[in-house]
């Protein structure tokens, strides 16, 4: 096969645009067996809101065909062009691929894509597209701002007007006299960055934070943590962090950040208020919500959309432990004061043995602790260095070479059914790093795994957010024996001094962590709106069997309710389509809530 890197630019791109112009040509015609030929056998296409204001993803030519035959015809994609010029790349067992985005139209919106073309046998005269993203980018109604396009005030006039910026902003943030027309459950980072892809939208929005400042969900957090992947990932929307920052981010550093942030984006905040539970009226479309303000007294809002940003984590999971009340010394769960124990020259038991139960316990080892880590079921370790770099080389790769919206781009094409193929081989070289750690914890008796279906830790990260552990020295620690480990046993029960294992072995404790991880989010929604809201909400996070993401930054099954959250990467690039699914639905510009929510018309396997 012909060699792309030493192929010219004008005949790279000449390949790209013929393919792209096949593509045009047999949705014109619609030809849905044409578009279906342009894929390999073995190709995925993704789509993110284009054809039925959902995500969805299709494997292989078939299935594709059936997709598009069944949702193409009522929603054609047209004016199809080349975005930039195509790149050479390489993904899985294709040593080589033409990579390029390009535009596109509905009726409704402006879509961006990106392919992935694979060459044949010999030559790259009929390329196949392997991985295929289509993508809705913005609504022709409401165009995505842009620095030409800034609002305009006209200076002569501010002479007639009692009001300046800031009372227009404090007047905007009390609501007085009017309801948002969404509510942001949480001030995280997938709070206020959906609140700013909202406001670009000038859709009305609240966001509702129950600590004091904004950013105390970081501030308030063990005094020692950085964020555990690199800067390159963890961009916010809108507004990416300065040239001049740390690879890892401080806590305190990106707790203050989200100030800023919220300032600079003009984002209407309340903290210290706290969402006590809501109804909603499916004849109004709205939602009546009481929230607790900070002087106690309780105030009710009727928003037509409530976006719960509280994290995909929930609840704290807090385990029954036989003889607890007789236990003399302190128990909390990893989410409680952790910074403000007095742990020298303390025994600690940690339960757990993911990222929180690793941290706290170097933590406690470092202020003088004597601490014993209980692990109940394996754990897949990596290094943060050089193994958890490989999981997103993409964006590491394209850092300060292209907007980190490409990238986000790039990265959502990759549906999960194909991260996890991806993932078998990339976990096996990420151990081979790290035999010699991994080893040395084997030795001390640490139980292992690669995951359920050997795709190592960043599947666990995407279907549970546990399970896992990015080494920042803790590990190095129980393989000195300085964390000591009991492994493979559960508490049978506490007495006033000791912990007793199920094995009959004790270990003196002074104080207990239970790092035991979180209820599922839908747990939360429970706890706030009740049982017929949580049981139409459904699931949220995890891969269901469509292979999409479970109820987060998509229409859920209960009307004017979203979910957002998880990591920073998600929650910067999904935000867009989950503004943009609010902004359309308020502007009547989609179908009724569910009636594009119907089962997949092919199976996914």
């Amino acid at each position: 096969m012909t060699d792309l890197t030493n192929m010219d630019r004008d005949k790279s791109r000449k390949i790209a645009e013929n393919w792209l112009e096949r593509l045009g040509q047999y949705f014109e015609d619609r030809d849905y067996s044409g578009v279906a030929r342009l894929m390999l056998e073995d190709g995925y296409w993704r789509d993110l809101l284009t054809f039925r204001w959902r995500f969805e993803n299709y494997h292989g030519v078939r299935e594709i065909e059936t997709w598009l035959r069944h949702v193409a015809n009522s929603n054609p994609l047209y004016n199809f062009r080349i975005e930039g010029d195509p790149t050479v790349s390489s993904i899985g067992e294709h040593s080589q691929t033409l990579e390029f985005f390009f535009r596109f139209e509905t009726e409704l919106a402006n879509g961006r894509g990106f392919v992935r073309l694979v060459g044949g046998p010999n030559s790259w005269n009929e390329p196949k597209a392997f991985t295929l993203l289509t993508s809705m980018h913005e609504l022709k109604a409401f165009p995505e701002a842009n620095a030409r396009t800034r609002y305009r005030e006209d200076l002569r006039a501010t002479a007639n007007h009692a009001e300046n910026w800031l009372d227009r902003r404090n007047s905007a943030c009390l609501f007085e006299d009017e309801d948002p027309d969404v509510l942001v459950v949480g001030g995280g980072q997938a709070g206020l960055m959906l609140a700013a892809r909202l406001g670009e939208l000038d859709v009305k929005t609240l966001v509702v934070e129950k600590t004091d400042r904004i950013g105390d969900v970081w501030r308030n957090r063990y005094h020692a943590l950085r964020l555990h992947n690199e800067i390159c990932m963890n961009h916010f929307a809108c507004i990416p962090f300065p040239d001049n920052w740390p690879v890892y981010i401080p806590k305190d550093k990106l707790a203050n950040w989200m100030e800023f942030y919220a300032e600079t984006m003009e984002l209407n905040v309340w903290t210290r208020t706290t969402v006590l539970g809501g109804e909603y009226d499916h004849s109004r479309k709205r939602w009546t919500i009481r929230l607790r303000m900070p002087d106690e007294t309780i105030r009710l809002m009727h928003p037509a959309n409530i976006a719960m940003a509280t994290g995909v984590s929930g609840l704290p999971n807090i385990p029954h432990l036989e003889g607890s009340q007789e236990f003399a010394g302190e128990i909390l769960h990893s989410s409680g004061p952790v910074d403000s124990l007095n742990v020298k020259a303390k025994s600690v038991l940690v339960v757990g043995a993911g990222v929180s139960a690793h941290d706290i316990a170097q933590n406690f080892h470092h202020r003088g602790a004597d601490v014993t880590m209980l692990q109940r079921s394996p754990v897949t370790v990596v290094s943060l260095e050089p193994s958890s770099l490989r999981t997103y080389e993409l964006y590491r790769r394209n850092e300060g070479v292209r907007p980190i919206y490409d990238t986000d781009i790039m990265a959502a094409s990759v549906p999960y059914s194909l991260l996890a193929r991806l993932h078998r081989p990339l976990s096996h070289q990420m151990a081979e790093d790290d035999k010699e750690l991994l080893d040395g914890l084997r030795k001390v008796g640490f139980l292992l795994d690669n995951g359920e279906d050997d795709t190592g830790y960043f599947l666990k990260l995407l279907r549970y957010q546990a399970g896992y552990y990015l080494n920042i020295g803790a590990s190095d620690l129980i393989i000195a024996g300085k964390i000591k480990l009991k492994s493979g046993v559960g508490i049978q029960r506490l007495t006033a001094r000791q912990v007793i294992f199920s094995d009959g072995s004790s270990v003196e404790a002074d104080v207990v962590v239970l790092a035991t991880g979180y209820r599922p989010l839908q747990e939360s929604v429970r706890a706030m709106f009740g049982d017929d809201i949580a049981d139409r909400v459904g699931p949220i996070w995890g891969i269901g069997k469509d292979g999409e993401a479970c109820g987060i930054y998509a229409e859920t099954g209960q009307e004017g309710f979203y979910a957002t959250g998880g990591g920073f990467p998600g929650a910067r690039a999904y935000s867009r389509y989950t503004a943009l699914l609010i902004k359309a639905a308020l502007a009547g510009l989609r179908p009724p809530h569910s009636t594009h929510l119907d089962a997949p018309v092919v199976s996914i396997t």
